[in-house]
C-alpha cells in the first residue's frame, strides 16, 4: 500500500485499487470505463463537498478495490441531518448528471450516473445507502435492533437486486448468483 499525506489528509492506495481498474479497463468492451471513472470520482467530490460545507475535516482517503472510503472521525458527531446531506451528496450529484446527460441526448452516459447513484443507494455495506437506512433505523428501532434491521434490509435488497437483474436479463448467471452471495455476506457482515 502506498500512502502520503496532502495537506491534512492520509491518501492510501492499495494495490486492490489498481489491479481492479486496469482490470476493468482492459475488459471494458462498452467504452464506458473511463465515463464510470468520471461518475465514481463526481460522486466521491459530492462526498468531499459536502463535508466541507459541514465543517467535516476528512482525516483519510483509501482508494482500494472495492472503491473510495473517505474517513472523517467527527462525522458521527454531526448533526443527523448533516450527516443525512453528506450521505445523499455523492447519489444526488450522479442523479443530477444522469438528468443533464439525458437532456443532452448521451444516453449512455446518463445511465451510467443513473446506475451509480441507485448502486449506491443500495442498503449493505459501505454504501451510502446504508448509512443513510442507519439513520433511519436508529431513529425507529431500539439499540438492540439496529444490527438486525440492517442485516435485514440488506439481504432483502441484495434478493431483490438478482430478480430484479434475472427478470431483466431472462436468464441466471454464475456472475449473478456469485454478486448476489457477495452482497449477502456483505449484509450479514460476514465481509
Amino acid at each position: 500500500m502506498l500512502e502520503f499525506k496532502l495537506k491534512r489528509i492520509a491518501v492510501c492506495l492499495d494495490f486492490s485499487f489498481f489491479a481492479v481498474v486496469a482490470l476493468y479497463l482492459l475488459l471494458d468492451e462498452s467504452g464506458f470505463g473511463i465515463t464510470a471513472l468520471l461518475a465514481c470520482a463526481m460522486h466521491e467530490t459530492a462526498h468531499f463537498v459536502a463535508m466541507a460545507v459541514f465543517g467535516v475535516r476528512v482525516n483519510r482517503l483509501t482508494f482500494y478495490g472495492a472503491g473510495i472510503r473517505i474517513t472523517a472521525d467527527k462525522l458521527d458527531r454531526a448533526p443527523v441531518f448533516a450527516r443525512a446531506v453528506i450521505l445523499s451528496a455523492g447519489c444526488a450529484v450522479n442523479f443530477l448528471m444522469a438528468v443533464i446527460f439525458r437532456a443532452l441526448g448521451e444516453y449512455a452516459q446518463s445511465a451510467v450516473n443513473l446506475f451509480i447513484g441507485i448502486f449506491n443507494l443500495l442498503p449493505m455495506g459501505e454504501l451510502d445507502g446504508a448509512g443513510l437506512l442507519k439513520l433511519l433505523v436508529m431513529r425507529v428501532c431500539k439499540a438492540e435492533n439496529i444490527d438486525k434491521a440492517m442485516r435485514a434490509a440488506g439481504i432483502f435488497s441484495a434478493l431483490l437486486c438478482a430478480v430484479t437483474a434475472t427478470a431483466i436479463s431472462g436468464k441466471v448467471s454464475f456472475t449473478l448468483i456469485t454478486t448476489a452471495l457477495y452482497f449477502i455476506f456483505i449484509a450479514c457482515g460476514k465481509i
